[in-house]
């Protein structure tokens, strides 16, 4: 009985305490963040023909709105970023001399989920997530030194995405939180136009956007 009673008043005294710890996690957040982008090397074929591209390491910038769930681990939020990769290289395979420069780029818009493994790293939270949206993707390359103006990517597509997430939060006080993260961004199925406006053609090209994102950011908890 005696062991019951004691208990009984920890509970009275300390569940107050634990409710307004567990309210304050969830609720409302804003976050901002930057990094590095990197696209995968792009492969387009077309017309019996390819486009091999090699890209530099570019850089990604967005902010989200998001919500985290009273039970669970659960977050929602939804997203706008920014990514943007350098041509490095670039060799049309019925004809090499053609060499390429510009960029590639995306501004997307996503619903993510994610789930924080609260409580296994101490002062660390883990998360994982996933998220589906819509965007437009764009090729913007031209040919160096060319009398005739070649280009390959046209107009901006509007596409299908997907993405994977994994990071880690470390809260810097009750209302701010750091966190670093690793995001696989994807647009399937995407494909471009080679242009030769000399000659008045235009091929179009199965292709790919593949991008690695390691960044950082901040979050603030409403």
């Amino acid at each position: 009985m005696k062991l019951l009673k004691t208990g009984i008043a920890t509970v009275v005294l300390l569940g107050p305490l634990a409710f307004s710890n567990a309210a304050h996690a969830d609720g409302f957040y804003a976050s901002t963040f930057t990094g590095l982008a990197f696209q995968n090397d792009q492969t387009s074929s077309g017309g019996g023909d390819r486009i091999d591209i090699s890209l530099d390491n570019g850089f990604v910038v967005g902010g989200a709105l998001g919500y985290k769930l009273p039970v669970g681990g659960f977050r929602v939020e939804m997203e706008l970023a920014y990514r943007e990769n350098d041509i490095t290289a670039g060799e049309l395979l019925s004809d090499p001399t053609i060499a390429f420069s510009g960029d590639n780029s995306s501004l997307s818009a996503f619903g993510n989920v994610l789930y924080d493994f609260d409580n296994i790293l101490g002062i660390a939270t883990p998360y994982i997530g996933a998220g589906i949206g819509i965007g437009g993707v764009e090729s913007d390359v031209v040919r160096q030194n060319a009398v005739n103006d070649v280009r390959f990517g046209g107009p901006t597509r509007t596409e299908f995405l997907y993405q994977g997430i994994a990071g880690v939060t470390i809260p810097l006080g009750d209302t701010w939180d750091l966190f670093a993260e690793g995001r696989y961004y994807v647009a399937p199925g995407v494909d471009f136009d080679l242009i030769d406006t000399a000659l008045n053609t235009r091929e179009t090209f199965d292709s790919s956007y593949e991008v690695i994102q390691l960044q950082a950011g901040l979050r603030f908890k409403f």
